[in-house]
C-alpha cells in the first residue's frame, strides 16, 4: 500500500469542488485502488480496514460512512475557453455494507473522463504524501503543486485558487484568507507532506492578484 498512486486528469485537478477532509480522502483512497490506464469499472468498494490502512485512521468505519453521506450532494465546476460543466463525482448515492464495513461508489461518466483511459495532461502522486494531511484545503493545494511539480513552481491567480478550493465567496479580504487557509495549508504541507513549500504574492496596485 506504500506505493499507491492517485492520478487524475489536469482538468480535474484544477476544477473548483468543496470536500470535506474525510470525503477528499475517500475519493483519493479508491482512485489509489484503478489503474488509470485502463478502462475503470463504474463501482469500486473500499473497506473501513483499507481506508483505515490508506489514510493511518484508527476506527476508520465512522470516517468512512461520513465520507460516503457528503458525496452525493457534492458537485465539481468544470470550465474552459468555450463552457462551464457542473458534475457530480457519484451517481446515485454511495452504498453502506455495514455489516461488512465498506460502502461502493458509484462513478458518474462524467468524472469517468477523468480517472481513466488517462494518456496526457494528468497527474499523478503518492497516496502516503497526503494520508497525514488533516485539513482539506492542504490536501487541493498539494494537488495544485503537484500539477507542477516537474517546474519546481506555480502562478496562480487568486481567483483560481479560490475557485479551486470552492472557497470563490469566502475571504474577500487578501489578509484573511491568508490567516485562515495559506498559511495553516503550507505550514501543514511542510510539516506532513513530501514537499516543501514556499509563496508569494504578486500585487495588481494594492491589491494581491496572484
Amino acid at each position: 500500500m506504500n506505493n499507491l498512486s492517485v492520478t487524475k486528469s489536469n482538468n480535474l485537478i484544477d476544477a473548483s469542488y468543496k470536500l470535506n477532509v474525510q470525503a477528499q480522502k475517500l475519493i483519493l483512497a479508491c482512485l489509489s485502488k484503478i489503474d488509470p490506464r485502463g478502462e475503470v469499472p463504474k463501482e469500486i468498494t473500499i473497506t473501513a480496514t483499507e481506508f483505515g490502512e490508506l489514510m493511518g485512521i484508527p476506527n476508520a468505519r465512522r470516517d468512512l460512512y461520513k465520507a460516503a453521506d457528503t458525496l452525493f450532494d457534492a458537485v465539481i465546476i468544470i470550465a474552459n475557453e468555450h463552457e462551464i460543466s457542473r458534475l457530480r463525482w457519484v451517481q446515485k448515492d454511495v452504498k453502506k455494507h455495514k455489516g461488512e464495513g465498506s460502502v461502493t461508489i458509484y462513478w458518474t461518466e462524467d468524472v469517468l473522463k477523468y480517472i481513466s483511459q488517462l494518456k496526457q495532461r494528468f497527474t499523478t502522486y503518492k497516496l502516503r504524501n497526503i494520508a497525514n494531511l488533516q485539513s482539506a484545503h492542504s490536501i487541493r493545494i498539494y494537488e495544485l503543486l503537484m500539477r507542477f511539480h516537474s517546474t519546481g513552481e506555480r502562478i496562480i491567480s487568486l481567483n483560481d485558487f479560490k475557485s479551486a478550493l470552492g472557497i470563490s465567496d469566502k475571504y474577500p479580504e487578501f489578509k484573511i484568507l491568508n490567516r485562515a487557509v495559506i498559511k495553516p495549508s503550507i505550514d501543514e504541507l511542510n510539516n506532513s507532506s513530501d514537499l516543501t513549500v514556499e509563496y508569494e504574492t504578486i500585487k495588481k496596485g494594492r491589491s494581491v492578484a496572484a
